[in-house]
């Protein structure tokens, strides 16, 4: 059966699809990767099409309308309103550009993000639509993390629940315009309504841990949590020497990384680390991906570069510091490594202070707020003997789940059964 996966966000947020999608190939099925430009080498080799349908994470970072997102993303509502202004400059013509390639598609997987492009193309073609995504939903219910039900947690999870819905309106309400544009020059299918209905969700899968996050009593059952998808490995990717010779030169450093998106004040922040590994009696491995932060030798016990695979870095690592990022997080916590979260926007947040009560991390330091002291003391708390055996605990428990085998049973039980009239107008869920 011919999948489409469509997984819109960086290199961090595609890659457990791509994990997906290479473990739905070797069931059986032919599976095609959608992204935004940029991941060609992310994909290749891997036996999956793959087609791009709007610009690089890196091109929309330096548009304007990116440039303003980026600068106000630290607030819920400068986030929220950052994406909705890049979204409209990417919606259109990425239903365009799917639809000339992707109309041989049977069964569409689509990341949150990827919902912008995927509801219209599953209803054109009248094939099951399936949401995925490697972070807990916002929806309402009665139990904490640690299953405990109690008054105050109901009421924050109504309030999150109610923050969410309120934001889903006006991207709606925003964005529904040029969708609308798409469906009728494109698509040949009626407007959109005013406002979104709210029938059965779609089914939903979550590939992340239930150890580390579980599937809550309250939750419905079109919810399934499957365990986390990894990409190990980066087909044709050798590691540089100066980067084995400084990770044999001396003990495990301390992997130091905050994402492929423009971090703030890069040069700066560079500095701080740098000086926080040096007072802290650690090593340190930066990896600047797009991030800005400086590479080479940055001191006598400190060594920068662009990339490497952090399936292969994090066995050869003590702790990591990062900025909370679902695929990082995940690769840390399989590794058995304690994390020192930095929290830059989205659900970094949720991470980070996730992490902290599991015992593997100490408390997260939002990126406005990193300071040199900080994150000393953060980084020493990494060497606690408790903190060690809590994250390696947890590593131990993962690395013995296969959530892509899980997911892929619910993916073909629902194709089994699926209902194609679920997919019209499905949003809001």
């Amino acid at each position: 059966m011919r999948i489409d996966i469509i997984a819109i966000g960086s290199r961090g947020d595609v890659q457990p699809y791509v994990a997906l999608g290479v473990g739905l190939r070797m069931a059986g099925h032919r599976v095609r990767i959608v992204t935004l430009g940029g991941f060609d080498d992310l994909v290749a080799g891997r036996g999956l099409d793959h087609i791009s349908i709007a610009d690089s994470p890196n091109e929309i970072a330096n548009s304007a309308a990116g440039r303003s997102w980026i600068k106000n993303r630290s607030s819920s509502v400068g986030f929220l309103l950052g994406f909705v202004r890049v979204a409209a400059t990417q919606i259109e013509d990425g239903i365009a550009r799917y639809w000339q390639a992707g109309q041989d598609a049977e069964v569409l997987i689509a990341s949150p993000m990827a919902l912008l492009v995927a509801v219209h193309i599953a209803e054109r073609l009248r094939v099951p639509l399936i949401r995925a995504q490697v972070e807990p939903p916002a929806i309402t219910t009665h139990y904490s993390w640690d299953g405990r039900k109690s008054l105050g947690t109901a009421i924050h999870g109504r309030v999150r629940a109610g923050v969410h819905a309120a934001f889903h309106l006006v991207i709606w309400s925003t964005l529904r315009g040029s969708a609308n544009n798409a469906r009728r020059r494109t698509l040949d299918l009626p407007p959109l309504p005013l406002l979104p209905r709210r029938d059965k969700p779609l089914p939903l899968m979550c590939g992340y841990s239930p150890t580390v996050v579980p599937r809550l009593p309250d939750f419905g059952d079109w919810l399934h949590v499957t365990g986390y998808w990894f990409l190990d490995d980066i087909p044709g990717w050798a590691p540089p020497r100066d980067l084995v010779n400084f990770l044999a030169s001396g003990p495990p450093p301390v992997f130091v990384g905050f994402g492929s998106t423009p971090f703030p004040k890069p040069e700066a922040t560079t500095e701080l680390v740098v000086r926080a590994l040096t007072r802290s009696g650690h090593r340190g491995i930066v990896v600047a991906g797009g991030s800005g932060l400086a590479t080479g030798q940055l001191a006598d016990n400190v060594f920068g570069i662009d990339f490497a695979p952090y399936s292969w870095l994090f066995p050869q690592v003590s702790a990591a510091v990062h900025q909370g990022g679902a695929g990082v997080t995940a690769l840390a916590l399989r590794a058995g490594l304690p994390s020192v979260i930095v929290p830059v926007f989205g659900i970094h947040p949720f991470w980070g202070s996730r992490i902290f009560e599991l015992g593997a991390g100490p408390s997260p330091i939002p990126a406005p707020r990193l300071t040199e002291d900080g994150l000393v003391t953060a980084i020493r708390a990494t060497s606690t003997a408790e903190m060690r055996r809590r994250a390696a605990e947890l590593g131990e428990k993962i690395r013995a789940e296969d959530g892509i085998a899980r997911a892929i049973e619910i993916i073909e039980e629902h194709m089994r059964g699926s209902s194609v009239n679920s997919v019209r107008h499905q949003h809001a869920h």
